[in-house]
This record gives C-alpha cells, sequence and structure tokens, in this order.
C-alpha cells in the first residue's frame, strides 16, 4: 500500500467529540493608575532607556579612539626634537631682544609726533587684530567640527550645545590668548611703560575673544551681516588712526595725546571688552543648540585641508584652500572677453583681473602709509624691512595666475612662449602697481625720516621707497612660485623623523628675498647695492628659478642631440627592425 492512500485514510478518519467547555465568568478589574516621577535626565549615567546618548560619555570615547591607541606622547617627541625646540628657542630669544632693542630707541623719540605716534599705536592694533579675528571667524564658523562628528554625533539624538561647548569656549580663550600675545608684542616697541603694556595687552586679548564670541552668535543665526558691518567700521577705524598718525608726523595735524594717559584709555577699553567678551559668550553658548550641520562640517572639511598643508609647511597651498572657499561661496563670475594676442594677452587678463577685483587694489594704496607710520615713530632703518613684509602679504594676491602656472607644469607648456617671457607677462600688472606704491611711500623717506632737503637727499629718499616696493614685490613673487617640497629625494634624519631637504625652508620663502635686499638699507650702505641684488633676484626668478631637475633634463636632451648629431655625421644609418606579420 502506498504511503499517500494510508494518509487519506488517516485523515478520513472521524475525531472524537470533546466536550466544549464553558469559559468561567470574570470579574472587571479596574487597576490604578501609574504615576511616573519626573526626574532630569542623564541623572544616572546607567540608564539607558531614556532613548537619549550621554555626551560625556561620547566625548570620552572619542578622545579614547583618538589618542588612547597612541604610542608616543607630545612629550617623547619635544625630547626627540630637542635640537630643533633649543634653535627656536634661541630664535625667540633674538626676536625678543630685536624687540627690547627697538623699544629703547622709540622710548628715546621725545618729539611730539613720536609721544603722538606711541599713543595712537595700541589704537591701531586692536583695530587691526579685531578685523583679522572677523576675518578668520567668518572663513572658518568659529565652531567647527568634522565629518565624521557630523555624520555620527551631530545626527544622532544628543544635546548639541554639550558637545560643542568646549569648543567655543577654547576657541574664545584661544582668540584672546593669541591676540594678548600680539597685541603685547607690537605694543612694546612704542616705548610704554610695562604696566601700560600689560593693560593693552589685555584689552586687546578680550577685544579679540569678543568678536570671535559675537561671531559664534551669528554662526547660529546663519547671517554675516553685523559682521560684515564691524568688520568695514573698524577697518575705516584703523585708516583713520594711520592718517591721523602720518599727520601728526608730518606737522599737518595737532593732536594732544599725553602717552602718561595711555594706560588709562587701556583700562576703560579693558573694562569695556571684558564685559563684552562675557556678554557674547553666555549667549553663543545658549545659541549652540541652533547651528546647524552641513555649517559646522564645512569649516572642519576646510580646517583638515590646512591641516595637511601646514603639516607639508605649505602656506601657499593653504592660502589656495581659503581662495577655493571664498570663490565657491560666491559661485559665479561675469565672463568678459579677451583683447590682443601673445604675450599682451596675458598681460590684458590681469589688468581686468585687477578691475574686477578693486579690494586687492584698495588694501594696496591703504598700505602706502605703513612707511609713514613707522617713521614718525621713530623706527628709522628698520622701517623698509617692516614695510617690505607689509607689502609681501599685500601683493600676493596680484600673482594668482603666476601660482597657477607654476604649480600646473602641464598648461605652462601649452603656451607658446619661453617660461621667462611667460612669468615676465603675468608679472607685468604687478610690478606696475608696485611701481605706483613706491612713488607713494617714497617722501616718507624725504619728509619723516633723516634725508636732507637737499636734492641728492630727496633722491636718496626716493630711491629708498622704490627699493623697499622692489623688495616686497621680488617676495611675492618667490612665494607664490616656490615649489613644494620633494618627497621623493632622499629624507634627512631630524629628531622628529625623516623630513624632506626643502621642508624646513618653506617657512624662508619670501622673508630671505627681503632680507637680501633690504639688509644694505639697514647697514646704512649705498642703495645701489639693493638694486643689484634686487635685480639679480628678479631675473632668477623670472626665469623659473635654479631647478636641479630641470637642469638634469636640459643636459640629457644636449646629450641626445650631440649624439644625433655625431651619427649623421659619420653617415651611420639607423637600422629599423620590424616584425612580419602574416597573411590569413
Amino acid at each position: 500500500m502506498s504511503r499517500n492512500s494510508k494518509r487519506n485514510r488517516r485523515q478520513s478518519k472521524p475525531k472524537a467529540q470533546q466536550p466544549q467547555q464553558t469559559a468561567p465568568a470574570t470579574e472587571l478589574v479596574v487597576e490604578e493608575p501609574v504615576t511616573y516621577e519626573r526626574t532630569e535626565p542623564f541623572a544616572d549615567v546607567e540608564d539607558y532607556e531614556s532613548g537619549l546618548a550621554d555626551e560625556r560619555q561620547l566625548r570620552l570615547l572619542m578622545k579614547d579612539w583618538r589618542k588612547g591607541r597612541a604610542t608616543r606622547t607630545i612629550w617623547d617627541m619635544i625630547t626627540d626634537g630637542y635640537v630643533m625646540i633649543f634653535s627656536l628657542v634661541i630664535i625667540l630669544a633674538m626676536i625678543i631682544s630685536g624687540i627690547m632693542s627697538i623699544q629703547q630707541s622709540a622710548a628715546g623719540c621725545s618729539t611730539s609726533g613720536c609721544l603722538t605716534s606711541r599713543g595712537l599705536l595700541p589704537w591701531l592694533v586692536l583695530a587691526l587684530l579685531i578685523v583679522v579675528g572677523v576675518s578668520v571667524s567668518r572663513i572658518f564658523g568659529p565652531v567647527i567640527a568634522s565629518a565624521a562628528e557630523g555624520f555620527w554625533l551631530l545626527d544622532a539624538p544628543v544635546r548639541r550645545s554639550r558637545l560643542l561647548n568646549r569648543r567655543l569656549w577654547g576657541v574664545v580663550i584661544g582668540a584672546g590668548v593669541i591676540g594678548a600675545i600680539l597685541g603685547g608684542a607690537i605694543t612694546m616697541v612704542t616705548g610704554l611703560s610695562w604696566a601700560s603694556i600689560a593693560t593693552w595687552a589685555a584689552a586687546i586679548g578680550c577685544a579679540t575673544a569678543a568678536v570671535v564670541a559675537l561671531a559664534a552668535i551669528e554662526q547660529a543665526a546663519e547671517r554675516t551681516t553685523v559682521l560684515a558691518i564691524v568688520q568695514t567700521v573698524v577697518g575705516l577705524v584703523a585708516t583713520v588712526v594711520l592718517v591721523a598718525m602720518i599727520s601728526v608726523a608730518s606737522e599737518l595735524l595737532v593732536l594732544p595725546i599725553d602717552p602718561r594717559h595711555t594706560e588709562e584709555f587701556g583700562i576703560v577699553v579693558l573694562a569695556a571688552a571684558a564685559v563684552c567678551v562675557v556678554v557674547f559668550s553666555v549667549v553663543a553658548r545658549r545659541k549652540l543648540h541652533n547651528v546647524r550641520r552641513t555649517r559646522l562640517v564645512s569649516g572642519g572639511d576646510l580646517l583638515s585641508g590646512m591641516q595637511g598643508a601646514m603639516f607639508a609647511l605649505d602656506f601657499g597651498l593653504m592660502r589656495d584652500i581659503v581662495v577655493n572657499r571664498r570663490w565657491l561661496t560666491k559661485g559665479h563670475v561675469q565672463p568678459s572677453k579677451g583683447r590682443a594676442s601673445g604675450r599682451a594677452t596675458l598681460v590684458w587678463r590681469e589688468v581686468d583681473r585687477v578691475l574686477h577685483n578693486p579690494r586687492a587694489v584698495l588694501v594696496l594704496l591703504v598700505s602706502a602709509v605703513v612707511p609713514y607710520a613707522l617713521l614718525s615713530m621713530g623706527l628709522g632703518n628698520l622701517t623698509p624691512v617692516i614695510t617690505a613684509v607689509v607689502l609681501l602679504f599685500v601683493m600676493v594676491p596680484f600673482f594668482d595666475s603666476l601660482r597657477v602656472l607654476s604649480r600646473t607644469k602641464g598648461l605652462a607648456r601649452c603656451f607658446p612662449m619661453s617660461t621667462s617671457q611667460l612669468n615676465g607677462a603675468l608679472t607685468t600688472v604687478p610690478a606696475v602697481l608696485a611701481l605706483i606704491w613706491g612713488l607713494a611711500a617714497g617722501p616718507a623717506f624725504v619728509l619723516i625720516g633723516d634725508q636732507d632737503a637737499t636734492l641728492a637727499g630727496l633722491g636718496t629718499g626716493l630711491m629708498k621707497g622704490l627699493i623697499t616696493a622692489a623688495a616686497g614685490y621680488i617676495a611675492a613673487i618667490r612665494w607664490v612660485s616656490a615649489k613644494s617640497a620633494d618627497y621623493s629625494s632622499p629624507m634627512v634624519a631630524t629628531g622628529f623623523g625623516a623630513l624632506p631637504p626643502g621642508l624646513m625652508f618653506n617657512l624662508l620663502r619670501g622673508f630671505d628675498v627681503i632680507a637680501l635686499i633690504t639688509l644694505p638699507l639697514l647697514f646704512n650702505w649705498s642703495p645701489w647695492i639693493s638694486v643689484i641684488i634686487a635685480v639679480i633676484c628678479y631675473q632668477v626668478l623670472r626665469s623659473g628659478g635654479i631647478n636641479t631637475q630641470d637642469l638634469m633634463e636640459q643636459n640629457a636632451e644636449a646629450q641626445r642631440e650631440l649624439a644625433a648629431a655625431k651619427g649623421g655625421a659619420s653617415g651611420s644609418k639607423e637600422k629599423i627592425s620590424y616584425t612580419r606579420t602574416p597573411r590569413r
């Protein structure tokens, strides 16, 4: 019998009827309402049933992931690189010694112009550092978060303000400390008393921290109008202070400013800045939960890219990242039609760029008053050096095209011209602007400097202004066109590990040219020595610099051409070998 038939017979048997059971009658039970006691969230860290995470535990977990697996501490790195640390300490001691000597020379100037300039310089430093603080805060955030934190933490059910409060305090305190250090270092050259210097340093630090806290409030509100207004107003104040210093030094204006009252003004500014930093910090802390994740992560991405450039000590790459961020924010530009042909096309393109970006020209013109202000404080021979450093940073935005072509060799080879012709065309417009700047700054060395009122003294003063302009102009070319460190070359063993040979020299690019050109002026040598050095530096940088790799390639190409010429002269024929393909 088959298995299926047995199964069918078993299923066809009737089942026995079971007696039907009736459910017993149930009584209606009324349960008492359950009352829950309201407690503060995160009262017990071990309570994981609330549906929210503990921000403190998340921070500790992130700290463990970042630092728990580190094999070396910062102190180990410092002890391994003690030679470099000792060198930095020596350089810092030299800088402090130079500042002290400048302070003594400035304190010896007792004219009315010097006294007024010494009283106005702390106000100028205060305005400049406020502008810098606002600019940096608008670029980065100031409160930022990395991409991993934005993906993993900021979308989680956590209180964002508790995650970001330490970062807010760190940014505000860090801005205050940096502002105090820079303000104190610059104020020391005025020759004021130590109490006045300390008071103004604290006031400048509190003011810088206050504007950073204000930027955090604006970041939470998703607006930049207030920061733009503050930046513009404070920038105008700085310009007015500079003009006042020059007018007093030129005896065109009389301002009865007594340096003895400078400390009292500093106490007033310190009190106002302290109140502002406390109020703005408290408001920014309460507004942290309104900061959008996109805004936090964008600043973190920008900072991570700049950290990679900082590890290579490539400050040019850091500026490229900031410029890229600026134009991405702008979104679009209006194209214009080119003119002329050959190298004149590149020159006209630079003219068009200057016309479309007049802000850089305005900053260049404002910087022409720097030597007037420095000479009014009695700094003397140090004026060309300091002014050339300022002009270096002001001239860099005019060399964006040179920056692109110096870093993109494939694009530079597309132009039917040599490297010297290409670089000369791209640096023509900045050269004209530097010449205008030199003519505008030249009278400072005659009107305020120690030059004679004769024709020879007038010529020497104007020559010093032109030499200073040339130093800043050539230093900007050096800073923009300098090549990055070559990691394919043999490394140098240091206490911090293996480093490329040219990595440490990236810190000196641009400043080395300024030192070479302005050194004769510093020692009261003939200005013609500086002119000769400037011409040599410009010719070297115009031809692309001294590149050993290019020289080796040119040498190999010359040897190949020489071998080909010798082979043609001897009548030897080159045998061409080929493989014959059989027909199908």
